[in-house]
Parts: C-alpha cells; sequence; structure tokens
C-alpha cells in the first residue's frame, strides 16, 4: 500500500491528528491493509510540534501508531500553519527558509522521524522551495535560507551518525516559488546550495569541500511533486531524468494531478466552480507556440483574461483526484503518469505518497462519497499503475 498525506486532514492541533488517525487513517487501513501493517503521510504544524519537544511524547505517539498497525517514514513539513478551513493562499510559504522559525520546526520534525523510523531506517521531512517569489527573496535572504538549510543537514548527518538512521529534506519545487521547474532547482542546487557548502561546511577544516558536498547530498534532496511540473509543462519522466542526471536525490514522489483544459467559454465557465479562497491555484496558458502567460491564482479575473486565448491550453495548480480522469470539458493531468514514469519510479525504488489535500474544496461531482472513500480509491488507482 502507498501512503497517503495527512494534510488532507483537518489537523492544527496534536488532539486533530491524533483524532484523524484513529478515525479516518484507520478506517482506510480497515479497507486496504486489515491485517498487515499500513503507511502513514505524517503532517504537525508548527503548533502541534512544541509538544514532542519531549521525548516521553514522541514514544507515546510512536506507541500510538504501532497500536493500530500503522507505520511512517515520511513528514509532511510544507505547511507550517492552518491547513485548512481557512484562506491559506500564500501564506503557505512562511515562514520561509530565511528565518529561523523554518529551521527550528523543521529540527522539531526531525527529532520525531528519528523516533518513528525503525532501527536504520530512512525517511524524508519536505519542505517548501525557499519561499515564494512575490516579491522577490533579496540575495541577503537566499543567503539565508542557504544557511539554514546547510545547518539543518548537519543536524540530520549528526542523527544520522549517532542514531543510524538516515533524514533527507525533501525540498518540494513548486511554481511561482524560488525553486518552480528543473531548470531553476538544478540551477540553485549547483551554483547555490552546493558552493556554499564547499566553502562555509569546510571553512572549519574539520570537513573537506568533498566531504561537505557528499553531506549535503546526503541530506537535501527534492519532494517531486506530479502536479507541480504538470502546471509547468513538464513531462514527469523527463523532470525526473534531469534531476538524476544532475545527481540530486529524489526523496519522494508525491503523485497528485492538476486540472487542464482548452480555453473555451464552455471550459472557463466550468472553471468558475474551481475559484474558491482557502488554496492558491496558480494557473498557467501556453500559447501554439510556446509562450506562456502566468496568473498567480485562478480568479475571476483570471478566467477574464484568458478568455482572450481562446483554443490555448490552460492548466491551474488545483489538486484532483488520481482516479478522475476529467469529462467532455475539464480533464486531469493524471494522464502525464505514464507507465514509463511509473517504471523509471520503480527502477529506483523512490518512496511515493498520494497527496490530493483539496477534498474539502472540490466540487461534489469530483469526489467520493466521503473522504475515506476518496482515499481508498485514490490508493487502489495507484497500486494499479505500480506493482511496490
Amino acid at each position: 500500500m502507498l501512503p497517503y498525506c495527512l494534510n488532507i486532514h483537518r489537523g492544527e492541533t496534536l488532539a486533530d491528528i491524533y483524532q484523524a488517525i484513529a478515525n479516518s487513517a484507520c478506517a482506510v487501513k480497515e479497507r486496504l491493509s486489515p491485517e498487515t501493517p499500513y503507511p502513514l503521510g505524517l503532517r504537525f504544524p508548527a503548533s502541534a510540534t512544541d509538544t514532542f519537544t519531549e521525548e516521553e511524547e514522541r514514544l507515546a505517539f510512536v506507541d500510538f501508531l504501532k497500536q493500530r498497525g500503522l507505520y511512517s517514514s515520511m513528514i509532511n513539513g510544507f505547511p507550517y500553519g492552518t491547513f485548512h478551513d481557512s484562506p491559506v493562499k500564500t501564506s503557505v510559504y512562511l515562514p520561509d527558509w530565511s528565518m529561523q522559525e523554518r529551521l527550528d520546526y523543521t529540527a522539531k520534525l526531525a527529532l520525531l522521524l528519528v523516533d518513528i523510523l525503525p532501527e536504520n531506517g530512512k525517511g524524508s521531512i519536505s519542505t517548501l522551495p525557499l519561499g515564494y517569489q512575490k516579491p522577490v527573496l533579496s540575495e541577503q535572504k537566499r543567503h539565508a535560507a542557504v544557511r539554514h538549510l546547510l545547518v539543518l543537514a548537519c543536524l540530520l548527518d549528526e542523527l544520522r551518525q549517532e542514531h543510524g538512521k538516515e533524514i533527507v529534506l525533501a525540498i518540494e519545487p513548486e511554481p511561482d516559488c524560488l525553486l518552480e521547474d528543473t531548470h531553476s532547482t538544478i540551477s540553485w542546487f549547483e551554483n547555490e546550495l552546493l558552493v556554499e557548502a564547499r566553502r562555509w561546511l569546510s571553512a572549519t577544516k574539520k570537513r573537506s569541500p568533498e566531504e561537505a558536498e557528499a553531506l549535503v547530498r546526503r541530506h537535501l534532496g527534492l519532494c517531486f511533486d506530479t502536479c507541480h511540473f504538470a502546471l509547468a509543462f513538464e513531462e514527469p519522466l523527463d523532470a525526473l531524468t534531469q534531476f538524476e542526471n544532475a545527481g540530486i536525490s529524489i526523496a519522494r514522489i508525491q503523485l497528485s494531478a492538476a486540472l487542464h483544459t482548452q480555453v473555451t467559454p464552455k471550459s472557463l465557465e466550468a472553471l468558475r466552480a474551481f475559484v474558491e479562497p482557502v488554496y492558491l491555484h496558480q494557473t498557467r496558458i501556453r500559447l501554439p507556440r510556446g509562450k506562456i502567460i502566468y496568473y498567480p491564482d485562478l480568479t475571476p479575473e483570471t478566467l477574464a483574461d484568458a478568455a482572450q486565448y481562446e483554443e490555448a491550453e490552460l492548466r491551474t495548480h488545483f489538486h484532483v483526484p488520481l482516479f478522475w480522469e476529467g469529462n467532455d470539458l475539464l480533464r486531469s493531468t493524471q494522464e502525464t503518469l505514464t507507465p514509463d514514469f511509473f517504471k523509471a519510479v520503480e527502477a529506483k525504488r523512490y518512496p511515493m505518497e498520494l497527496e490530493t489535500y483539496t477534498f474539502d474544496v472540490l466540487p461534489p461531482e469530483l469526489k467520493a462519497s466521503s473522504v475515506v472513500e476518496n482515499l481508498v480509491k485514490e490508493t487502489l488507482w495507484a497500486n494499479a499503475k505500480t506493482i511496490f
């Protein structure tokens, strides 16, 4: 069974998280894996991590999972605060990696994951792609972000040496962020992150530049969200291959799909059902000769302006269920998740996770009768594509 990410559930307090696992996650397990352990993709907001500063509380949570036949090797550390019910939009990118709060929060997640992982286990913590680009982070803040990531990488290496468990911080490229596609991500990794790692982490002479680079490559990798690359009009398999050729580790693949359509009056009218106030839905239109028009969100104003590009392809960052192929007007980018893509993933045994977190804001006709049913259908769809 593939894990799903708990960010689909309301979980702003530790009590919320326990309840979501006891009710929804256990119900999914009962449907899919009643006799065998079932994996989860965990999510803890900052408000819940303070409880886990005490080892006793961390071990109590681990015991809670074990008693229910659950386990995990991954935590979603992207959303820092509230992720349901109230507008999230661009606040999901705060604090960014230039801020001490982001480093402190992620370090707490690492301590928790060390306790959750089995002996000699491997895991990952996903995180935002440095920060949102509007306004563009200054050079000083970009430098601070790199320094904070290097500090976190050193902490993860200390935990590896002390506990024998290897954790990768999985940076998740996303449209309109500092790292939004293969080109921007590889360029940053090679020209900023590794350059500073070789310089700063070897300055004390305790490690060589080569050892510093190896440390970073071991503990800083990518969370590869398939929806995000589809939105950038990149084929997931091509993007995956480029990252592999650059020697950047893929710590996790999040299976997700976006909406796409050809611009017509009817399709734009159908998209109005997806205009909602909670999440950010970056939108792109690709013109016949390849030029891309960028919109920061799916809004009535976006749809009005998009009307001038009739018959061009529009894609929007609205996670739709993986099992939904589309209809006569709107389609899903699940079609980019080809058999060759899954074969490549299988060959490297990359950890995968289901991540359709928009269940609460989907039009009724797109979702199953309940969150549990939705998760069961998504898992069965994904399992049919893989032999994991």
